[in-house]
């Protein structure tokens, strides 16, 4: 009788990233390689040989990650990228106080075999382009309310005018990149379909729908729960023995929730379906920043679902 090879199990290697070196945590012995293309193809290599089923443990170190990720995505070896904040959290239940290089090499391959975080996916050329860019101009809108923000307390006329002229450069700066992100959209078909798609939502702006292309490609491929948990939007108890507290959100990923919150704002008094939500919450006594959460989470949801239904159209065509 035929039997199926049964699938081996991953073997998480843990590399801790700096801009110039990885560190990686190979069967229990640290091996220190350059962080450049020769050096993570020789990293890719001694994973391999430590384990068939390699895959690789790192934190998001700002963007020092990506080329290795690429590289894993190439060759086809899974990679794990977590928020710096949970394998430190693992190492304080754990009680592990020490912090450096090959610790936390160590730590991330025993947080990754305890945890079984999920393999990050590979993001195709429009949609990396599309995330670069509004990152970019998320660090611009950042420089522009310092500036502004300076301008008001200057009296002499230079420095009056020197900040005119930058934050004149900053908004010029901004107009740029955004008709460059509607460049992007528009060249792709996939997202120029689904940014119509979530733009004939009332409440999501040009902005609110890039934001979510860029920085949540997820949208669509998750349940209503478990996206609202990754913008952060999802509510935790509070509660200890007899102490019921308040329910509140926290994590997920910033720029989506900012982004969302000036769309639930919007569709809490334009939306046909949600305003009235809104109206019902604010009656039952519920404070203004609790009844746009609410108003929030119930337009993502909405907007995953759409998503949904869309890529299960464009896999049936």
């Amino acid at each position: 009788m035929n039997t199926i090879p049964a699938i081996p199990s991953p073997v998480h290697i843990g590399v801790d990233v700096a801009k110039d070196e990885l560190v990686a945590d190979l069967a229990g012995s640290t091996a220190r390689f350059a962080n450049h293309p020769h050096g993570i193809a020789a990293l890719l290599r001694a994973a391999l040989q430590c384990s068939p089923a390699a895959c690789l443990v790192c934190e998001a170190t700002g963007g020092y990650e990506q080329a290795l990720a690429t590289a894993c995505f190439k060759a086809g070896m899974p990679v794990c990228i977590v928020p710096a904040q949970r394998p430190r959290h693992f190492a304080k239940a754990l009680g592990i106080r020490a912090k450096n290089d090959p610790c936390d090499a160590a730590l991330l391959s025993r947080f990754g075999s305890q945890t079984l975080p999920q393999p990050a996916r590979a993001k195709d050329r429009a949609r990396k382009e599309l995330e670069s860019l509004m990152r970019a101009r998320g660090e611009l809108l950042d420089s522009l309310a310092r500036e502004n923000n300076r301008n008001e307390h200057h009296s002499h006329p230079l420095a009056c005018k020197l900040a005119k002229s930058r934050i004149a450069r900053l908004e010029k700066d901004i107009a740029e990149i955004d008709a460059a992100a509607s460049e992007v959209i528009a060249g792709d078909p996939l997202l120029a379909r689904a940014d119509v798609l979530l733009r004939g939502v009332t409440g999501v702006s040009h902005q609110s729908s890039r934001a979510l292309l860029a920085f949540m490609p997820e949208l669509g491929t998750l349940n209503r729960r478990e996206i609202a948990s990754l913008a952060g939007l999802a509510p935790f108890d509070r509660d200890s023995g007899n102490k019921q507290g308040k329910r509140f959100i926290q994590g997920g990923r910033a720029r989506v929730r900012s982004t969302l919150h000036m769309a639930g704002v919007s569709a809490s008094r334009f939306n046909k379906v949600l305003a009235p939500v809104y109206r019902k919450l604010r009656e039952a006594g519920k404070p203004f920043k609790v009844a746009v959460t609410a108003i929030t989470r119930k337009l993502l949801v909405y907007l995953n679902s759409i998503m949904a239904d869309f890529l299960k159209n464009q896999i049936a065509t």
